[in-house]
């Protein structure tokens, strides 16, 4: 049974719905176990919107050529006493060489992740959680109700993060990030300055070309932004290219090299209209490169995935523990909430019964995302007051985005 805090009305999808409360239908959700398929409903009302180029067919076959394949089971363990391995300590951070033995340079920090974040056991030989604590606001305090968080494509030193989302006076900021001698990101550099307001503001990803691509939940719009402007360069109307009003984005990201469909969009919709379907919805997107942005094609639904999935990101092929392509999945409806793992088929969609936890607990995980210098996963908690920013050592870099 879905139970949902009741309050007052909310926007979504150019209606006013009742019950929806400011967490727009996420505040208090748990489930006890996996929801089953409901039905879903079409938008009521459509604005309208530019489009372009026909979605990509569908396919189910296995992991594409070029996919590397790494099964390495030794892991980023600080206790570590085999050969070439040495320790240096700079401010907060202490280095840890094991290149004699895993071939990663892994920056230790100070707090480890704890109860809250409890990683599979089959994944804690090569991986290791670290809290980075809470988004510091410049002028004092830290930004609640995080959204997404990106790295600058142009410098790995600066960060988008949305903090508070999903609410009418949603803000984008920009906060600086202070990387350890291996370059992994080790904490904040200062306080988050705001960029600009925005309603509805939530998660974001990494585009081609540069583009950071932003959700709005639960309005069911998707914004994107240059690095360097100072305003949105689109916010385009997703209902009118096919995303049903049962679902808003939440997810946004990229398929990566190897696919047929590589470097096109692919959305997580989160069942916000909870009374129609607590299933997420996974839609195709064929995008469009405009001269500043990019137009979004008419989506197609593929696929819908339970426990309330939320942002999701492609495993970098070749990380330890993961020999076939999958996604990182955030999951809000699960009891306990969970962050998990779906293997992908040859379009790079997700296939249902793949599923495996990868943190089999995790107190109110929505944003996810892996950095492109060094392949670190960030997850952002949402409304755990305060929310704190986690971030996971022992994947490689993520490949470069097609376009």
């Amino acid at each position: 049974m879905i139970v949902r805090l009741l309050g007052p009305s909310c926007i979504a999808a150019g209606l006013v719905l009742t019950g929806c409360g400011d967490d727009g239908g996420r505040g208090d959700s748990t489930a006890t176990t996996q929801p089953g398929t409901a039905s879903t409903a079409s938008p009521t009302s459509e604005p309208t919107t530019s489009t372009s180029s026909t979605s990509s067919t569908s396919s189910t076959t296995a992991l594409p050529t070029g996919t590397t394949d790494d099964t390495a089971t030794t892991g980023p363990v600080a206790t570590t006493t085999t050969d070439a391995t040495s320790t240096t300590t700079t401010g907060a951070s202490t280095t840890l060489d094991t290149e004699g033995t895993t071939g990663s340079c892994l920056d230790v920090l100070p707090t480890p992740a704890g109860p809250e974040a409890v990683l599979a056991a089959e994944y804690a030989a090569d991986y290791v959680a670290y809290d980075l604590g809470p988004v510091p606001r410049d002028g004092g305090g830290v930004l609640p109700r995080l959204g997404g968080l990106v790295v600058f494509p142009d410098d790995p030193l600066m960060a988008y993060v949305v903090g508070p989302s999903e609410v009418d006076a949603a803000e984008l900021h920009v906060v600086p990030l202070e990387r350890g001698p291996c370059g992994h990101i080790i904490g904040f550099g200062g306080g988050a300055v705001k960029l600009l307001g925005s309603p509805y503001l939530d998660l974001m990803t990494n585009g081609p070309k540069g583009v950071v691509f932003i959700s709005h939940y639960p309005t069911n719009m998707l914004s994107q932004i240059v690095p360097g402007a100072p305003a949105l360069a689109s916010t385009i109307d997703l209902g009118p290219l096919g995303v049903e009003a049962t679902w808003s984005p939440g997810g946004l990201n990229f398929v990566p090299p190897g696919y047929p469909d590589a470097g096109m969009l692919r959305i997580m919709g989160y069942p916000y209209m909870q009374q129609n379907s607590v299933m997420g919805s996974w839609y195709r997107a064929d995008i469009t490169y405009n001269g500043t942005s990019y137009d979004i094609a008419p989506v197609e639904k593929t696929v819908e995935l339970p426990g309330g999935p939320g942002g999701f990101a492609y495993i970098p092929a070749g990380s330890p523990g993961f020999p076939e392509q999958r996604i990182m999945v955030t999951e809000w409806l699960t009891q306990p909430r969970r962050v998990s793992s779906y293997a992908v088929d040859a379009e790079g969609d997700p296939i249902v019964d793949s599923h495996k936890p990868f943190f089999e607990s995790f107190v109110n995980p929505w944003g996810s995302y892996f950095e492109p210098e060094t392949g670190d996963y960030i997850f952002l908690q949402w409304e755990a007051q305060p929310d704190h920013v986690y971030i996971v050592q022992g994947f490689v870099p993520p490949p470069p985005i097609p376009g």
